[in-house]
């Protein structure tokens, strides 16, 4: 009996011991953020909340190491606080722009990182009115690579994170055909008669936001910033 007591109590103390150990472990210590910079305007590339672009990160030092996913903001930023400070491959994924290289940094305390990259596409001249309870959307488009721009969209929803994917209300319109990539001539005018909508209720105000997509692998939509409108 004394014997089975003193195994007990040894493997208890193990237990201890190694939880002593895990609990002194240090936790993440560093964070990754930056923005994501349109190289020809300078502007940030606005995204989506959800189903948006990601950055993939992959820490140095262990095999098979099985990846992170980092979500933008819906302004065109993104940060990270609970990474371990090490050096990190990272690399956009499902995006609305063209492929960059894989970038290697070192991360350390707080890292800023901003890509410049060419978005697929960038909408221009745009305005958003409303008459009488119709919105309506009036923009130009310039592409930067040599496919097709799949649809256009105008999208109301509840706040400022309204996008194809999380709206209430949307008027799209299918393009399938390459735009000027040098000079976006044509108008492009999409239209929501809110008063037919009964997600929409007069006098309360909704966000409204041009979205345009591109035909890639896991292309993802490109925006203008949300405007609010009373209706």
């Amino acid at each position: 009996m004394n014997k089975i007591k003193y195994i007990i109590v040894f493997l208890v103390s193990v237990g201890l011991f190694s939880s002593c150990e895990l609990d002194n472990l240090e936790g993440p210590t560093a964070d990754l953020y930056g923005s994501i910079i349109d190289d020809v305007t300078g502007d940030l590339v606005e995204q989506d909340i959800i189903r948006g672009g990601e950055l993939e990160l992959r820490e140095a030092g262990f095999e098979n190491v099985a990846p992170q996913f980092m979500n933008y903001k819906v302004d065109g930023t993104f940060r990270d606080s609970k990474l371990f400070a090490n050096t990190y491959k990272v690399l956009p994924v499902r995006t609305n722009f063209q492929s960059i290289d894989t970038i290697e940094v070192n991360i350390s305390g707080s890292t800023k990182l901003d890509l410049v990259v060419s978005p697929y596409i960038r909408i221009k001249d745009a305005s958003i009115t409303n008459v009488g309870g119709i919105v309506t959307a009036t923009f130009s488009l310039e592409q930067t690579g040599f496919g097709n721009v799949s649809k256009i969209g105008l999208y109301a929803g509840a706040d400022k994170n309204v996008g194809e994917p999380a709206r209430l209300v949307k008027k799209e319109t299918n393009i399938n055909a390459p735009v000027s990539p040098l000079n976006p001539v044509t108008t492009y005018t999409l239209s929501i008669n809110t008063n037919n909508e009964i997600d929409l209720k007069t006098g309360k105000f909704y966000y409204f936001r041009i979205g345009a997509l591109y035909d890639a692998p896991n292309a993802r939509f490109n925006y203008v910033t949300a405007v609010e409108i009373q209706l």
